[in-house]
């Protein structure tokens, strides 16, 4: 296998493309197949490059593609970026505790979720479910314990004092599965 020298032009990249790599790795084929068009192997490598680098020219890639308007205030061009209107959403005590965690100790799926539109949903979804799973371990632990409405009539202090109980140790096992997760 011979090495090839090649003189680069100052418009040509150092890495290129691995098609074109994989065209000098086998160099056998390619310059057969170069040989039968009446060119040379390397006049069409650099060709190709070229052609890649003049498509990479022109595909706008990223922000260099979004469309921005911008409005005239004291004398200054601001563009007009605006987040979506998102939906109003009565939001609780869970989902609240959820987005100052979120804030807090995940800042990457925080930033995420809000600059996707997405971030009121989640807060409903988690809200929606932490009220859900509270309601259901409650009532679990009042028929394990044999709490019923009998002792709220008989003994109403008593009732009052183990459902609260319930619904501490129920709110800390959905702060500790759903919200800190």
């Amino acid at each position: 296998m011979c090495m090839i020298s090649i003189r680069r032009p100052p418009s040509m990249p150092w890495a290129l493309p691995p098609a074109i790599l994989r065209r000098w790795v086998c160099g056998r084929s390619a310059a057969q197949s170069c040989r039968r068009r009446k060119s040379s192997f390397l006049q069409r490598t650099a060709k190709t490059a070229m052609m890649q680098i003049q498509k990479d020219k022109l595909t706008p890639k990223g922000a260099r593609s979004m469309e921005v308007t911008y409005r005239m205030q004291d004398g200054f061009l601001l563009p007009n970026l605006l987040m979506p209107q998102e939906r109003s959403v009565h939001l609780g005590k869970y989902a609240e505790l959820r987005r100052q965690y979120l804030m807090k100790h995940r800042r990457v799926l925080y930033t995420n979720l809000k600059t996707s539109c997405r971030l009121t949903e989640h807060l409903a979804e988690i809200e929606q479910t932490a009220q859900k799973m509270v309601e259901q371990t409650v009532a679990q632990m009042a028929r394990a314990e044999g709490v019923t409405e009998e002792l709220k009539a008989t003994d109403p202090l008593r009732w009052t004092g183990l459902m609260n109980n319930f619904r501490h140790s129920a709110e800390e096992m959905v702060l500790n599965d759903l919200i800190y997760s």
